[in-house]
């Protein structure tokens, strides 16, 4: 096999293009999303084109004897990617063939421009100038030579007056005033992602924020709001009708993890479903629309179909399984969708760019580095307009379309999340939030606050009872954010003393050894590939990265083992890097907890018949999983093993040698089944985390207040 150096520096085929020292693959110029071991293998197959490349080649180069993968997961894994960045198919396949029982083949062809470099086969990207187009250069006569250089150099100096003057409007955005933010609403608690009618004269909301319970509409500017929906479901993504006469939202079945969209007439009426499995509808015409729609599991995408779902087709599908692309944004003049999304680990990325026809997976736009949630057009679409936290709390940016510099537009101690356009372009709608939550301890003292300071969140107890662990955020984690990396501290409960565990090591999950000498950390590299970090409490030693792993939801496991999740799938390994392999052969969304004794663990995973996710508990000596529930029946345990808390509230004994409660057959349905437990009893706090013993545990205290404004565009 050739070294992939001897590679041409770009290779064409089709209508997609290999940039080899870039490690980029594009489709008509635009950059497609392509994973480093997906992309190193699509290089492998252009080394030799038409010939075959045996897996063990693939393994051989890509995964190297001391590095631990599932092999057979890895190379299925990426020639899957491959053939989904270039729409290809196995069972009738135009670049990448399958010989069985042998390896794979690249099949299609490779364009060669006339006259090109041996080292540079196929490098010249089209240029904007045709041959005719181009300039003809003619030799400059001796005696005119001067005058030329003179000409330089009054051309000079004008381009750098030109140069300056561009600079000088290119200069930051004057932040709107917040004297001239206008505030719609005044209600106590939430509300949250606004809409407006496509006239400006109606704006709709959620009571709440990220699944409230009721969705409102106010004529604007004064008008007093008026309740659409009166039921229990958990509503998110409202949005108007072209004709202003319904609004859509979005409803979520925690149980069975459905996502449905309703409709609701304004003029009042009984709101009624609209379309199964879809998330986040807006419409893009008359009976057109645009919506989220679960594929498998929680793999969710953007489609294009008419309202009654004929002529659905993908619009985009994120390369990772578990992603889920939530929201979708479509241009003023049709060509092109913005869309925000969670990866792998359902985190928010950057908000993407993709186009409308679905041709390529698109590129990410608006500030990196951070989370994107909400994204806006505006009315010219000359500009791309987002809701995102790269290293803070939400603020609203924009940027240039198609690919000027992200710049901010609001800023200060609040946080600001959704954008609606207002018809005339010259302001946008937004929920403005002020927060304050901090970290209680109750105990037979009775309760006390130990974050003082920032929002404190991921509370655990050290195993004597006597020091609480917890991380320190910016932005509090909301049900659509479940991790922020924070900075992880150490409180004693009796003097109220506390201290960072190692400074500026920002932490994003973490867990605690049974003997509590030991911490295990969840991080990111400068790659951003998750990492994991073993430190000691008492500071003998320098923390360390275990090995040859790469992974996160970190927790401390039976015989000392580390058991975390990578790719879907839970693995255990030794804290030195060796003995790698997986706890558990199923697929696996969210890790959560592992009971005291070491016996079972607790994770957001599929059913084994291909059902919905739940919640459910999987013995790791071996054997079936138990079915908890759906995602609200989560599961955790007093240090002592001697309690277990399920939802979050409910706090059940266990008896002698249980380590899990009675949960009936296929899980519990609902609350009031948990609460039917024998000896259980509801713990009236949020966020409880049990300590060491059921009478002590940590919780959540805080107000949030979240109105919508009105703020001019700069």
């Amino acid at each position: 096999m050739l070294p992939q150096s001897q590679l041409p520096r770009v290779v064409r085929f089709g209508t997609f293009e290999v940039d080899v020292p870039a490690g980029e693959l594009r489709k008509n110029g635009l950059k497609l999303k392509l994973q480093e071991q997906p992309f190193q293998v699509l290089c492998m197959l252009l080394e030799h084109p038409g010939e075959v490349v045996t897996r063990e080649e693939l393994r051989s180069r890509l995964w190297p004897a001391d590095t631990f993968v599932d092999f057979d997961h890895g190379v299925n894994a990426a020639i899957k990617r491959v053939r989904d960045a270039l729409g290809d198919s196995p069972d009738n396949p135009r670049f990448v063939e399958t010989l069985q029982r042998r390896g794979y083949r690249f099949i299609g062809a490779i364009g060669t421009p006339p006259n090109a470099n041996a080292n540079d086969l196929a490098i010249a990207r089209p240029s904007p100038q045709t041959a005719a187009e181009a300039p003809v250069v003619a030799a400059i006569p001796a005696n005119v030579r001067g005058q030329w250089r003179a000409l330089a150099a009054i051309a000079a100096v004008a381009l750098t007056i030109f140069a300056g003057a561009a600079l000088w409007l290119r200069r930051p955005t004057r932040l709107p005033d917040r004297s001239q933010w206008v505030q719609l609403t005044k209600f106590p608690d939430s509300v949250s992602e606004p809409a407006l009618s496509p006239d400006g004269r109606m704006l709709v909301f959620i009571r709440g924020y990220m699944f409230g319970r009721d969705v409102y509409v106010k004529m604007l500017p004064d008008g007093e709001p008026v309740q659409l929906t009166h039921d229990d479901l958990l509503k998110t993504f409202p949005a108007f009708s072209p004709d202003g006469s319904r609004v859509a939202y979005t409803t979520l079945d925690p149980q069975q993890f459905r996502w449905d969209t309703w409709v609701a007439p304004i003029l009042g009426g009984e709101p009624r479903p609209l379309l199964r499995n879809a998330s986040g509808l807006v419409w893009t015409g008359p009976r057109q629309v645009l919506f989220s729609e679960i594929k498998m599991g929680v793999h969710m995408g953007i489609v294009a179909a008419e309202e009654n779902r004929l002529g659905a087709r993908d619009v985009y599908l994120p390369t990772d399984q578990p992603a889920m692309a939530h929201r979708s944004y479509l241009s003023p003049d049709g060509e092109w969708v913005l869309l925000a999304e969670m990866d792998h680990d359902h985190f928010w990325t950057p908000c993407r760019l993709v186009p409308m026809d679905g041709s390529s997976l698109g590129r990410p736009v608006g500030p990196l580095g951070g989370g994107c949630r909400s994204a806006a057009w505006s009315h010219d679409g000359r500009w791309m307009y987002f809701s995102a936290n790269p290293g803070s709390v939400n603020h609203i940016w924009r940027q240039r379309f198609p690919d000027g510099q992200p710049e901010q537009i609001t800023s200060g101690p609040t946080e600001e999340e959704g954008i609606a356009m207002a018809p005339d372009g010259r302001s946008f709608v937004t929920a403005v939030a002020v927060q304050n939550t901090s970290l209680w301890i109750h105990d037979a003292n009775g309760e006390r606050q130990i974050s003082l300071e920032g929002n404190g969140t991921n509370p655990k107890f050290m195993p004597n009872g006597k020091k609480l662990c917890y991380v320190i955020v910016r932005e509090f984690p909301n049900q659509l954010a479940w991790r922020n990396p924070g900075e992880l501290r150490i409180a004693d409960l009796k003097s109220g003393r506390s201290e960072p565990v190692l400074s500026g090591f920002p932490v994003l999950d973490y867990d605690i050894s049974g003997d509590g000498r030991q911490v295990v950390m969840w991080t990111t590299d400068s790659e951003g590939k998750s990492r994991l970090w073993l430190a000691p409490f008492d500071h003998s030693s320098p923390p360390v990265q275990i090995p040859n792993v790469e992974g996160g939801q970190p927790r401390f496991g039976p015989g000392g083992d580390i058991v975390f999740r990578h790719a879907e799938f839970v693995y255990r390994v030794h804290p030195d890097g060796t003995g790698l392999r997986k706890a558990h052969p199923e697929p696996v969304l969210i890790q959560w907890d592992i009971s005291p004794d070491g016996r079972w663990i607790v994770e957001w995973a599929p059913l084994h018949d291909n059902g919905p996710p739940a919640m459910q508990a999987f013995p790791l000596g071996g054997g079936p999983a138990i079915p908890i529930g759906g995602s609200f029946t989560f599961l955790s345990w007093s240090r002592d093993g001697r309690s277990a808390l399920l939802a979050g509230s409910y706090l059940v004994p266990l008896a002698a040698g249980e380590s899990i409660p009675r949960i009936p057959k296929g899980g519990f349905h609902s609350e009031e089944e948990i609460a039917r437990l024998p000896g259980g009893r509801r713990i009236n706090a949020d966020g409880v985390v049990l300590g060491p013993s059921p009478d002590v545990y940590a919780f959540y205290r805080g107000t949030t207040q979240r109105n919508l404004y009105r703020i001019p565009i700069p």
